[in-house]
This record gives C-alpha cells, sequence and structure tokens, in this order.
C-alpha cells in the first residue's frame, strides 16, 4: 500500500462522521472548501507542461506557451457555442488522462489495448462519481441555470449501464493483462481495490469533496511524483524545494486568472455561476495538457523510465 493511499483512506475515514453528522452540505459550501486543495494541489501538476514538453521537443518556451493558450482559446469558443459537445470531450479527456496517470509505472510500453484500457478505467471512476451522485447533480442542475444544458447528458439509467459496462470492461482488462503478462496478479487485485475504495469515497461523500478527494490524493500527487523523480534524474531539479519554485510560476498565475474571473462574476459583469466558470477554466487547461502529458508518458516509456523506477523502489 503506497502512502497516497493510506492518507487517501484515513481523510475519508476522518470525513465520513463529520459530513454525516453536518447533514446535507451545500455545493456552495464545498466549492469553498475544496477549491483552495484544487488551487494549490491540484493546479501544480500542470504548471509545468512548459517543461515537459521541451524535453523532447525542439521548440522555444515562448511559442509553447502561445500555441497552449490557443488551445485553450479554442477550447473556451467550443463551450460557448455548443457547451455539450466540449463538455463531453473534456469527460473524456479527463477520463483517459485519470487511467493512464494511474497505470504508467505498470507498462513498459504504451499500446493501443493499454491506451483503451486507461479510457475503460477513467470513464468507470467519473461515470461511477456521476452515477453514485445524480440526485445532487440533478440538484445543482435545477439550482443553476447554466448546468441545465447537461440534463440530457445526466440520465439515470444511461450512467448506470455506462458505469456498469466500463467498470466491467475494466476489470476484464486487467485479467487479459495479467494473462499477457503485463500485470501480476498481486497487482490486480491491489487495482481492483483502489478502483473500489475510490467509487466508495463517491459514494460516502458529496461530489466535489469526493472528487477532491481523488483528484488531490491519487492523481495530483501521483503525477506530481513522477515529474519530480524524472527532472531530478535529469538534475533540473535537485531538492522538492527546487521543484517547488518550479511550479509556482504557473501555478500561481493560474490561481491568479481564476480570482479574476471569479471577480467578474462578483461583480455581475459576466453572468454565469462561480462553478460553471471553474469547469471551463479546468476544461481549458485539461485540453492541451492531456496532450502533453500523453507526448511525456511516451517519452518516459521510450526510455524505459518507468521500469528503472520501478526497479529503484
Amino acid at each position: 500500500m503506497t502512502k497516497a493511499i493510506f492518507v487517501f483512506i484515513c481523510s475519508c475515514l476522518l470525513l465520513t462522521p463529520i459530513i454525516y453528522n453536518a447533514g446535507e452540505v451545500s455545493s456552495s459550501f464545498q466549492m469553498i472548501c475544496c477549491l483552495p486543495f484544487l488551487l494549490f494541489l491540484g493546479i501544480p501538476h500542470g504548471a509545468i507542461d512548459n517543461v515537459l514538453y521541451m524535453r523532447n521537443n525542439k521548440v522555444s518556451n515562448t511559442k509553447f506557451i502561445a500555441v497552449y493558450l490557443v488551445f485553450v482559446g479554442v477550447n473556451v469558443v467550443l463551450w460557448i457555442l455548443i457547451p455539450g459537445i466540449a463538455y463531453l470531450l473534456f469527460l473524456l479527456l479527463s477520463a483517459y488522462h485519470f487511467g493512464q496517470s494511474q497505470y504508467t509505472h505498470y507498462f513498459a510500453r504504451q499500446q493501443l489495448p493499454h491506451q483503451v484500457f486507461f479510457l475503460f478505467w477513467g470513464v468507470s471512476v467519473l461515470s461511477g462519481m456521476i452515477y453514485l451522485n445524480i440526485e445532487e447533480i440533478y440538484q445543482i442542475m435545477n439550482s443553476y441555470e447554466d448546468f441545465a444544458v447537461f440534463s440530457s447528458l445526466h440520465q439515470q439509467d444511461v450512467m448506470y449501464w455506462l458505469f456498469i459496462v466500463s467498470t466491467g470492461l475494466t476489470v476484464l482488462s486487467m485479467f487479459i493483462f495479467h494473462i499477457r503478462k503485463d500485470l501480476t496478479l498481486e497487482a490486480v487485485f491491489m487495482e481492483i481495490l483502489i478502483l473500489g475504495l475510490i467509487l466508495l469515497c463517491f459514494f460516502l461523500m458529496p461530489l466535489m469533496i469526493g472528487f477532491t478527494l481523488y483528484f488531490v490524493i491519487l492523481h495530483s500527487f501521483k503525477v506530481l511524483r513522477e515529474e519530480y523523480n524524472y527532472l531530478n534524474s535529469e538534475n533540473i531539479v535537485t531538492s522538492v524545494k527546487g521543484f517547488v519554485k518550479l511550479v509556482a510560476p504557473f501555478t500561481l498565475l493560474s490561481i491568479i486568472g481564476i480570482a479574476m474571473l471569479f471577480g467578474l462574476i462578483y461583480l455581475e459583469i459576466w453572468s454565469l455561476s462561480y462553478g460553471y466558470m471553474l469547469l471551463i477554466v479546468i476544461s481549458s487547461i485539461t485540453l492541451p495538457h492531456v496532450y502533453v502529458m500523453n507526448g511525456f508518458y511516451n517519452f518516459l516509456f521510450s526510455k524505459g523510465f518507468f521500469k528503472m523506477s520501478s526497479r529503484g523502489q
């Protein structure tokens, strides 16, 4: 059991009685509690995309940032014109990225079967989160007009079968990978346990709190550790302090940007809910981030980095 899983379990155990004694927790209160963790612990894992991309691509920092912002802008336009498609694209990209980051250290390569499996795992997690919190999601869509556009995408029966099928395919794929000797039997059962713990967290916790626990502890910290290990192996950073200094500039810029957007909502210059604005921002950052991380993981696989890391553990 890794430290991250231990912290995840402890967090769920500590928060569960507090949540149940508190009664119904409003979405606005959840956002107030979760936003600092998402901003200061979630954003950093994508704050050095430029550093990672330029390790294997000959491009200037200025050009990278310009193209990155173009991707962000295109996604914002997509949200304005066809929000339903933008939302589905965000979920699919997130699902793939979550699955990819969860299983990188198991495989010596990244082939199509592995990539399909990443998507299965991520869809299982996200559809489970939605299905297990479907009543709260309906409340949000009824309370905030801008979220109502997604009502047709969250039908309970559809989410149920998507969750069941994707979870079944995920578990089946694990055993197939075991037969192919990509996963040990111990790894299969450990990953089934982790998936079960994530889904249990979504069942016990309100929507945003459950997602924040998973996203920060099991996803962001894992990616940050992989980024640090790679940069440390290349002597780009030699200490955790140096790594923090590296991720700090774009983390702070992102937080300032989000604060400014929230300010526009507060001043009633933009008539969007805070949650909807945050969804657009996270989605727009996710689009280029997933592309960068996919290339970064391909680069690490080609160098045999994960196999070397596992031997060193």
